[in-house]
């Protein structure tokens, strides 16, 4: 199943903010679609965000 991180980046340090996961209904397009969407709205919320197909280094250790 594929999952796409939101992280944010600061004094060096990788956190994660969202994790989403494709489902199975979905298609790539869609999941694409939507986790734009959802970089868009927390950059509005000023968060700057990134995707990643990795979590961030608060979540490496869990």
């Amino acid at each position: 199943m594929s999952v796409t991180y939101l992280n944010t980046k600061s004094k060096g340090i990788t956190k994660t903010v969202a994790e989403f996961s494709k489902q199975e209904n979905q298609s790539n397009r869609e999941f694409r679609e939507f986790i734009k969407e959802q970089v868009l709205e927390h950059r509005k919320e000023g968060m700057d965000v990134f995707k990643s197909p990795w979590p961030g280094d608060d979540r490496k250790n869990k």
